[in-house]
């Protein structure tokens, strides 16, 4: 029974963790890139992880500092995780 109540509370802890972190994805995709895109534009492409990582990264060089490694990537992750 103890077993069962862990595993519930640590599948639960990871699941909040990555509502989070899409919401966190979603915001930062939002607040940055329709700056310079169209957001619908951006939302209808179907790329891998791989792909939106190698997008914005170069992104990172062409917003002059407006979007840092790290933003790329959760932004590529929330692009990538959309279903």
């Amino acid at each position: 029974m103890m077993k069962r109540m862990f595993f519930i509370l640590i599948t639960g802890l990871f699941v909040l963790g990555a509502c989070s972190s899409q919401q966190k994805g979603k915001a930062l995709f939002e607040a940055k890139c329709f700056q310079c895109h169209s957001l619908e534009k951006s939302l209808n492409e179907r790329k891998s992880l791989a792909e939106w990582k190698k997008t914005t990264e170069a992104m990172v060089r062409y917003a002059n500092g407006a979007i840092t490694e790290q933003e790329a990537e959760i932004i590529a992750k929330y692009l990538a995780g959309r279903s």
